[in-house]
């Protein structure tokens, strides 16, 4: 039992800090500190696995979990998705549209 409570610990500690080192990653800080390439791809490797781990494990433990863990579990989907977005772009760039609309392109 003491194995089984264990693992439920350092799953729940990934969850919970998944995020907001995700997050951390995708600063401005962190951002320039990767001025050569290869330090570019390890921190984007590194941000692509935390990001998928932390998105699995969070989808897994959504659909069995207490609602109070429910509630941990879909901020951190939403922080994950928020750095993605924060680090390549795909959501902001769907939702971003020209301001002047067809009118203002004449």
């Amino acid at each position: 039992m003491y194995s089984l409570a264990l693992l439920v610990v350092i799953l729940m500690s990934f969850i919970l800090f998944s995020g907001p080192l995700a997050l951390l990653l995708t600063s401005k800080w962190a951002k320039g500190l990767s001025d050569s390439r290869l330090v570019l791809i390890m921190r984007r490797s590194f941000l692509a696995l935390l990001n998928l781990l932390g998105l699995f494990l969070s989808l897994s433990v959504i659909t069995v979990a207490p609602l109070a863990i429910k509630f941990i579990a879909a901020t951190t989907i939403i922080v994950h998705v928020l750095s993605i977005n924060r680090e390549y772009g795909f959501i902001s760039h769907i939702i971003k549209r020209d301001p002047n609309g067809p009118e203002g392109q004449y």
